[in-house]
């Protein structure tokens, strides 16, 4: 495969990585009047080279990461961003950010 091929097909699987549903997360119900929207960190770093000549030589390397940033809180007419940080884990976060939730279960069980 010619290096510049190669190069389109890396470029597009990149692409698909980076959409904006990868940064801005599936919005979650959470009790009636509630949603929680992640919001994360995509991180992409690649090379690419080659060499044509008797034989076409092609390599490339890379690394993704996406990593949660902070969530969007929707209740009502309310809206609010609360980051994540790295001395609480993100569950914690969202408990403590949606009471009526923990309430629900409650009623459930």
């Amino acid at each position: 495969m010619a290096i510049e091929q190669f190069a389109d097909v890396l470029l597009e699987k990149l692409r698909f990585i980076t959409q904006a549903e990868t940064v801005i997360g599936k919005p979650i119900q959470a009790g009636e009047h509630t949603t929680i929207i992640p919001v994360s960190r995509v991180s992409l770093g690649f090379g690419i080279g080659g060499h044509s000549g008797k034989g076409d030589i092609t390599g490339s390397g890379g690394g993704a990461s996406v990593e949660p940033v902070a969530f969007l809180i929707i209740s009502g007419d309310d809206v609010r961003v609360v980051p994540v940080t790295r001395d609480n884990s993100m569950l914690s976060k969202v408990v403590d950010l949606v009471p009526d939730l923990i309430s629900s279960f409650k009623k459930n069980t």
